[in-house]
């Protein structure tokens, strides 16, 4: 009889562990890599600034990424959380793309890209350029404090993270 409720004990431990690992794994995952199953691998982020010609007005810094989708389905939305806010992402198809020289990251882009004039497949590689325009509200189910984060919400209506640990700054753009 003690082996049964032994076997049974086991069963129930095992039972709660998977039930729990599942229940680990946020809607907000982060990580991006291959194997993981997250909709993204971050090829590279950067960011550059443009001094203005006028003394009055403030420099911009303009981010920059480029991933690669993952998923067979297209994003509902990509959004930028970085240190100016909430930012909807436009999106653009990259073609022939080689990979920045971090010590030498330069003033030209290392790709070409072309205005979208279809829906996002799986490998498709994107670059996503923040825009300040437009009032999109951050969704409750997004922490505060998440910042320099790509989000992404998806067909299965849940939102994915991909947190950028290194932005390449390129060299500040001038303005006359």
């Amino acid at each position: 009889m003690n082996s049964k409720l032994l076997t049974i004990v086991h069963i129930a431990i095992i039972a709660t562990a998977l039930t729990a690992c599942g229940a680990a794994k946020s809607s907000i995952a982060a990580d991006g890599k291959e194997g993981n199953n997250e909709p993204v691998i971050l090829l590279q982020a950067t960011k550059q600034t443009t001094l203005p010609g006028r003394p009055e007005m403030q420099p911009t810094t303009d981010h920059r990424f480029v991933v690669v989708w993952k998923k067979q389905t297209s994003p509902t939305a990509i959004f930028w959380r970085g240190e100016s806010g909430w930012l909807s992402c436009n999106t653009s198809i990259v073609t022939n793309y080689k990979k920045l020289d971090e010590d030498n990251p330069g003033m030209n882009d290392n790709y070409q890209t072309q205005v979208m004039k279809r829906s996002i497949s799986s490998n498709d590689t994107l670059e996503l350029y923040p825009v300040r325009m437009g009032k999109h509200p951050m969704p409750e189910s997004i922490p505060a404090d998440a910042t320099n984060t790509i989000f992404f919400k998806t067909g299965d209506n849940d939102w994915h993270a991909l947190k950028v640990e290194k932005i390449i700054e390129r060299p500040e753009i001038a303005m006359p």
